[in-house]
């Protein structure tokens, strides 16, 4: 999605259309998609195109042939200029993030007490370890971050509900 050409002044609209255009002409199906977050929203990929979604955005990531296997959740993560997701975290996965369009922060921790805010660098994975604090955080211009989901354990894969909310914007629990 390199030449992917978003910017803060597009609508939420017009961003979550060039992005669907975008995975349409890159041969992604999505599965689902949800515009209605008060940050920004997301596409969910049909799960058959892990391997495809993996090579696109995650070449660099080692994922053995029983990890492929599982339930891995290809998402795009889209957050809005100036948005931010609730500061985070889940009993049953960890995962990993990449800046791939946009930009976009990150604040991180092993403890309830919200970290230093960090500018992602696009094309950089951030691996986030089950349990650890997190929230992405839109910079000054919409952000699109690809995601892959590592279930802790496969036979109980992970799901929304798999959110632990420390703080939240938008009075979310």
């Amino acid at each position: 999605m390199d030449n992917l050409e978003i910017g803060a002044q597009l609508s939420k609209a017009e961003v979550f259309e060039k992005v669907e255009d975008k995975l349409t002409e890159l041969g992604f199906k999505v599965a689902a998609k949800d515009v209605d977050r008060p940050w920004g929203g997301f596409f969910v990929l049909d799960e058959t195109q892990i391997l495809k979604f993996k090579t696109a955005f995650f070449a660099e990531v080692e994922l053995s042939e029983e990890q492929l296997k599982q339930k891995l959740s290809p998402k795009f993560l889209l957050v809005a200029p100036g948005a931010r997701l609730s500061w985070q975290y889940h009993f049953r996965r960890a995962e990993l993030w990449k800046l791939i369009a946009g930009k976009s922060a990150i604040s991180r921790s092993h403890s309830d007490e919200q970290g230093p805010v960090e500018e992602m660098t696009s094309g950089v994975v951030v691996s986030l370890d089950k349990g650890e604090r997190h929230r992405l955080i839109g910079a000054d211009n919409w952000g699109v971050v690809a995601e892959i989901w590592m279930h802790s354990d496969p036979g109980s894969p992970s799901d929304e509900d798999d959110i632990v909310r420390l703080q939240d914007d938008y009075s979310r629990k």
